[in-house]
């Protein structure tokens, strides 16, 4: 547990996030080092943990390079889909949503200085 505590205060970039994401189909060590062999393939994945009692998977990455709906096609790709419920929807639209403003606002040019008149 303490590595997941760790990697939640090791968001180092700007634009870097820490995701945790439910994946039902991880039910024992080698699902576990198929779904990390699967994401060290992936740019811009930083660092991840998976928790096998919880089926849980806890992935820092660079929106810059990565969004929430790429890493959930690669890993229904893999044979990990995330589960479809109600709750699960509405986190994965949200997670989009704030990986898709985070990766326009690294792209947005710096707001002109406040004491200075625009040119």
């Amino acid at each position: 547990m303490n590595m997941h505590a760790t990697l939640e205060q090791e968001a180092q970039g700007p634009w870097e996030v820490v995701r945790r994401i439910r994946l039902p189909g991880l039910a024992s060590a080698a699902d576990a080092e198929a779904v990390r062999n699967t994401l060290n393939e992936v740019a811009g994945i930083r660092e991840m943990a998976i928790d096998l009692p919880r089926q849980r998977l806890l992935v820092r990455y660079d929106v810059n390079e990565i969004d929430y709906a790429t890493l959930r096609q690669v890993l229904e790709n893999a044979g990990y889909p995330m589960p479809g419920g109600m709750l699960n929807r509405l986190r994965a639209s949200l997670y989009q949503y704030a990986d898709t403003n985070a990766r326009d606002n690294a792209k947005a040019p710096p707001p002109p200085c406040c004491n200075k008149p625009p040119k």
